[in-house]
């Protein structure tokens, strides 16, 4: 019985597996997922006796097998190869061999090729495309198909993506010429034309610029100016992937906040009972109720109202100025209470935005009550913080009749007065300060790691929301929230950073152990 013809096969596998990828992808083959003719040359009516058939058909050997009579089969190739070199060689021949990998000595690509649409074409493609299931897309919306199918989206990135192929070839182009330039003037030449070609179509950010450069320096640096400017580095990488997750410029980050405000128990109780007394008494029908739809004609009506509102101001304004005594404060209540009933109209309108990362927490609620002719007239006061954990930290205070109307205004202003904190080595202050407001004195110590936060309710509250982690912190005098609060960021945006020193005594900051 005749041998199988293992110097063919042996340069048909080499060739397939070093060039090509397998042509199957399914899990259920994963055995013989190296030998990617195996299941073509079963298919080729070329070996009629069955031992050879049984020979190239039977998948039940181990993968170890199968790579090492791979490796045999390649070593012999690559002992033919070379013996052929040889005897070139020993006539006189010239023997490139750059060009002999890339020339198809064992001349099987075209099997190859008809081997691949043969396969394409039992399993229903066209061509060598294949289909991976870990592809396909389940979704039940049309939107991304509809889009997908839109003549101009279609034609944008078909001009998009020739420009950036375009730019792609010049630039190699550049880098070709380069690199075959034979002298230093041509060399300079080219340099110069890539580097403004970079300039002006692959622009780096400026933070990556540095970082590149500091790079260059740290792998030529040693001793002391390594270890600084690795922690340079990691600074610089840090700032780096802070500043891409909380980018204020970037619309990810920012949402539309859902007000949901509500009056206090007691006018929604007395609302209630107001509609059913009329309800009963068949004046209000609610299928006979006016709804607004159309948007123009709402921001009529609030227009009118607002142009009302802002003529009877500036009226009683021009009348304060000749206005004194008990009549001048009367006329002051009335231009608050228009100004707040104007502030009410507005804030209908606003959409106001939050930031996305951020974690709110209450400082403190306070209940006052005011006792008027007409009754008590009770109002709270909110104090929320709020921060990233990231060095980024806001509080708000805000008045409203119910809790859950003042803690939403509170939320929507602590978004629009936020402060940058630098902390030292991410975990601590740079160094110990105290401030004073009114009648509260903040005391503030940088601690060592591992120390924990040593601080009051308040105080512990916003350091945390700052990101924070080993700060000790005393309160003397007052303990009123609001001034503890106030005095506390007096002292945070009072700290100085090792860059403020060095500007302040044009003098480099090192660490201490390092001199």
């Amino acid at each position: 019985m005749s041998k199988p013809p293992f110097s063919w096969l042996s340069r048909l596998i080499s060739t397939k597996t070093l060039t090509l990828k397998p042509t199957s992808t399914s899990h259920h083959h994963h055995h013989y997922r190296t030998f990617s003719l195996l299941r073509p040359i079963s298919s080729i009516p070329t070996f009629k006796s069955p031992l050879q058939i049984r020979h190239f058909c039977d998948y039940n050997h181990t993968e170890d097998e199968m790579a090492q009579a791979l490796q045999d089969l390649k070593k012999k190739a690559e002992m033919m190869k070379h013996k052929e070199r040889e005897e070139k060689r020993k006539a006189g021949i010239f023997v490139d061999e750059a060009a002999e990998e890339e020339e198809d000595w064992m001349g099987v690509n075209p099997l190859i090729e008809k081997l691949e649409k043969e396969e394409a074409k039992g399993y229903g493609m066209h061509d060598k495309v294949k289909w991976d299931p870990s592809f396909d897309d389940y979704s039940d919306s049309d939107s991304e198909d509809d889009e997908a199918e839109d003549p101009q989206v279609i034609e944008e990135t078909r001009k998009f993506n020739l420009m950036v192929e375009r730019k792609f070839n010049r630039y190699q182009e550049l880098l070709k010429e380069f690199a075959t330039s034979r002298t230093f003037d041509d060399g300079l030449k080219w340099m110069k034309k890539i580097d403004k070609f970079e300039e002006k179509h692959f622009r780096l950010r400026l933070e990556y610029r540095v970082i590149g450069e500091l790079i260059n320096r740290f792998k030529e640096a040693t001793g002391k100016d390594k270890f600084l400017l690795a922690q340079k580095l990691n600074r610089a990488m840090r700032l780096v992937e802070w500043k891409e997750t909380f980018d204020p410029k970037d619309p990810a980050n920012y949402g539309i906040i859902h007000r949901e405000e509500l009056p206090s128990a007691e006018v929604v109780h007395d609302g209630e009972v107001e509609r059913e007394k009329s309800m009963i008494e068949g004046r209000i029908d609610d299928s006979d109720e006016e709804e607004f739809d159309d948007m123009k004609e709402r921001d009529d009506i609030l227009l009118e109202k607002l142009n009302a509102i802002d003529k009877m101001l500036e009226e009683k304004l021009t009348a304060l100025d000749h206005t004194f005594g008990r009549k001048g404060k009367l006329l002051e209540e009335e231009i608050r209470d228009l100004a707040e009933e104007r502030n009410s109209l507005t804030e209908k309108k606003r959409r106001p935005m939050y930031r996305k990362g951020f974690d709110a927490q209450l400082i403190d609620m306070n209940r006052t009550c005011k006792v008027t002719k007409g009754g008590q007239v009770i109002k709270y006061t909110a104090i929320i913080a709020c921060g990233n954990y990231n060095g980024v930290v806001g509080y708000a205070k805000a008045k409203g009749p119910a809790i859950p109307i003042a803690l939403q205004k509170a939320y929507e202003k602590c978004f629009q007065n936020l402060h940058y904190i630098d902390r030292y080595e991410d975990h601590t202050i740079a160094h110990a300060i105290q401030t004073t407001y009114k009648k509260t004195k903040v005391y503030l110590w940088p601690a060592k790691t591992a120390t924990g936060m040593k601080a009051g309710k308040t105080v512990l509250t916003i350091l945390n929301l700052a990101g924070f982690k080993n700060v000790k912190s005393k309160v003397i005098g007052s303990r009123n929230p609001h001034n503890t609060v106030k005095a506390l960021f007096q002292a945070l945006n009072a700290i100085e950073t090792p860059k403020d020193v060095q500007e302040k005594f044009g003098r480099t900051v090192v660490e201490s152990y390092l001199l």
